[in-house]
């Protein structure tokens, strides 16, 4: 593995982590409008290529996009926490001078990996929840309320909804599962075994 500290080191670095979903050279646009996507490895029925309309492929690709205010940090390859890898590249910890055996322990950081939820949020989303929108001085977590009766009152207290939003009804099949839709559009008939065949004249 090349140093981190070396220009190719950064480079390869980059290129990893900053890769797209899917590889560019296995993404081919057909005269047809579809997208055809070449499989890395063939399925057991000897298909090696997909092809989808581009909308169908920004949906699939918008699956793996996680949802807004939902934390979802995962790191895989020489970055997973399990890699043998990750101490050569991860940065270290800044070392911090001895402090004088007459001085106070700092108490300012639990001893282990332990940090509140607070301090997490303002990490993840750089918001910082302890801070009063009103007069921007510091709040301190006075109690967990848990029952549902109390919930609700204490909602209702603040002018805040109390029942629970309904379920929004189940969405149809995706545009490029659609049976009655990829026939109207191309044409397509199903041969049974989940592959689209063209029909001809």
């Amino acid at each position: 593995m090349r140093g981190r500290f070396t220009r190719g080191g950064r480079e390869a670095l980059l290129r990893y982590v900053l890769r797209p979903p899917i590889a560019q050279e296995r993404l081919l646009p057909r005269p047809d409008g579809l997208v055809r996507i070449t499989l890395k490895k063939a399925y057991t029925d000897g298909t090696v290529a997909v092809d989808m309309d581009p909308l169908s492929l920004l949906c699939r690709l918008a699956t793996s996009v996680p949802p807004p205010r939902f934390h979802t940090v995962r790191y895989a390859g020489v970055l997973a926490a399990a890699s043998p890898w990750r101490p050569k590249i991860a940065p270290k910890p800044p070392t911090e001078e001895p402090a004088a055996a007459s001085a106070e322990p700092d108490r300012t950081r639990p001893a282990g990996g332990y940090r509140p939820w607070a301090e997490l949020l303002a990490r993840t989303f750089a918001v910082d929840v302890l801070a009063c929108p009103k007069c921007h001085g510091r709040m301190r977590l006075l109690a967990m309320v848990e029952e549902p009766a109390n919930v609700a009152r204490f909602l209702a207290a603040m002018g805040e909804p109390t029942e629970v939003p309904r379920r929004s009804p189940g969405r149809g099949p995706p545009y490029w599962k659609s049976r009655v839709l990829r026939r109207q559009a191309l044409g397509d008939e199903d041969d049974g075994q989940g592959r689209w065949v063209p029909q001809t004249a």
